[in-house]
């Protein structure tokens, strides 16, 4: 008998604000000129930045366990542990860190190995594979062209083409358009407010997908 879905998202958040710290602690600092007004990692590891990841994290687990079959709570773990604490970092910083994507790209691969093996077909890991090609392509082509970006905006747009690919194609529309508008309202309210250069869209464009399943689970 599996877990009930709300335990499952409980020790997901938890196991996710556990690591926080160390995390936080042990992330190398980009080498980059650009990040040398950045807040260093180590500066965000306080209770209220953990208890934030740690909330943030419930949520968006509770919301993928309680709108998507079993099979694929491990897929979305990517973007409701992994996800929900790198965009928290870009929300602070305006950096997404490399090794961060690179375990939500382990975790999404993971995930995508177990639909496969529970529905018996290669056609998920192929679908998967498409989705990251498709969100990723296009996010790398915007960055080459437009700049309006960091890179990794693009890395965390192929994880969530990778995991709502596994869905449905729609899934992977709806999660785009809702993301982009999201991202667009970040930026919106950081001018508002008055403030200049980079705004983190990594909050944003990870919301894409948690309000498009949000959706779908209110619709039932």
């Amino acid at each position: 008998m599996l877990w009930p879905a709300p335990a499952v998202a409980l020790v997901g958040a938890l196991l996710t604000a556990a690591a926080t710290p160390w995390v936080l602690r042990t992330l190398p600092e980009p080498d980059d000129a650009e990040a040398e007004d950045k807040p260093p990692y180590a500066s965000l590891a306080t209770g209220r930045f953990v208890a934030v990841v740690a909330l943030a994290s419930l949520g968006a687990s509770l919301l993928a366990t309680l709108a998507l079959p079993w099979q694929h709570w491990l897929a979305w773990a990517s973007l409701s542990t992994v996800g929900v604490l790198a965009c928290s970092i870009d929300a602070r910083t305006t950096w997404l860190p490399l090794p961060l994507a690179r375990v939500g790209w382990v975790v999404a691969g993971a995930g995508a190995l177990l639909v496969a093996a529970s529905s018996g077909s290669w056609t998920p890991l192929l679908a998967s594979a498409l989705g990251a090609v498709a969100l990723g392509g296009l996010f790398h082509l915007l960055w080459r062209f437009t700049g309006a970006f960091g890179y990794g905006d693009v890395r965390l747009a192929a994880t969530i083409g990778a995991v709502t690919a596994l869905d449905s194609s729609s899934l992977v529309g709806w999660s785009l358009v809702l993301g982009t508008a999201a991202g667009a309202l970040v930026g919106i309210v950081h001018r508002l407010a008055g403030r200049r250069g980079g705004f983190p869209y990594g909050p944003g464009l990870l919301a894409g997908p948690l309000l498009a399943v949000a959706v779908r689970l209110a619709l039932g």
